[in-house]
């Protein structure tokens, strides 16, 4: 006996060339007969963040925003014409606090790059390259050029000595390779205090900061470069962010606040993802 879900949305579906776009759970559902130009240009004209395959189903779970893509891609390719959902609600911007228990590294989806990040039980925050960038005050109109050391601190450039002692301390618990098992964990340790002992030297400040303004290269290790994608110095916190909702995912396009997450005895979460593992581990410091 076969115990694949039963598709609803195939329950009426003629044998000839066929589309549908149904309403469902906060999002449009769209299946069709297989073209190839369709499948590739829904892909190149939706965002990945607002669309999601099924594969249980044989759908396409789409933003209710993308509706009129669908309709125009069945036409084209398909020449079918649909009607569109009378009630399609638009995504509202919203602020929202969340727990994020592990951030990945920044990896291109095909239509930008964005980072994923595991909240209430699931990979359900997106955070896009040019956000988390913005945030760590990485210029962003340089791509390509390595991050400051205020940026690999977490720190602004502006940061006082005890903002720059704060900002070291929090890096160094996330990093500590007795803590962080992250495969490059021991690097990213040493270049956090590479730039703790440059910044926190009024004179080596001075002289980091005069050749930052004519644009040198005095800069040390960085998290601007891996193997796989663009690592943020931190994994982990409570955020408050501006996004909008899509798909069960919440894109953000702003961030407002990074706190550490704490227990009752004061110490601090610290998430990694050790080398071969199947999913991160968490520890308390």
């Amino acid at each position: 006996m076969s115990h694949h879900r039963r598709n609803p949305y195939r329950q009426y579906i003629p044998s000839q060339k066929f589309a549908l776009l149904t309403p469902t759970a906060g999002a449009l559902a769209f299946t069709s007969s297989y073209h190839p130009g369709l499948v590739a240009e829904l892909k190149s004209r939706i965002p990945s963040t607002a669309r999601r395959w099924d594969p249980d189903l044989n759908i396409w779970l789409i933003d209710t925003q993308y509706a009129s893509v669908c309709a125009d891609l069945a036409h084209q390719y398909l020449g079918v014409a649909l009607t569109l959902p009378l009630q399609i609600s638009t995504p509202k911007m919203e602020t929202r606090a969340v727990k994020l228990e592990y951030l990945g590294q920044a990896k291109d989806r095909g239509d930008g790059i964005s980072a994923f990040g595991y909240v209430n039980h699931g990979w359900n925050l997106v955070i896009p390259l040019d956000v988390l960038q913005k945030w760590f005050e990485i210029d962003i109109s340089r791509p390509g050029v390595a991050a400051t050391l205020y940026s690999v601190l977490g720190c602004k450039r502006s940061a006082n000595e005890a903002n720059i002692k704060s900002a070291y301390r929090r890096l160094a618990k996330q990093w500590h390779p007795d803590r962080c098992h992250e495969p490059d964990a021991a690097e990213q340790f040493r270049a956090i205090q590479n730039a703790y002992e440059i910044l926190n030297d009024a004179r080596m400040r001075r002289r980091y900061d005069a050749g930052l303004a004519f644009q040198t290269t005095i800069t040390p290790e960085t998290f601007t470069q891996s193997t796989t994608g663009w690592r943020s110095p931190l994994r982990c916190g409570w955020l408050l962010v501006e996004g909008m909702e899509s798909l069960g995912r919440f894109i953000v396009s702003k961030i407002l606040g990074w706190e550490d997450i704490t227990d009752s005895l004061g110490r601090v979460l610290v998430s990694s993802w050790p080398a071969g593992g199947d999913t991160f581990e968490v520890d308390w410091y």
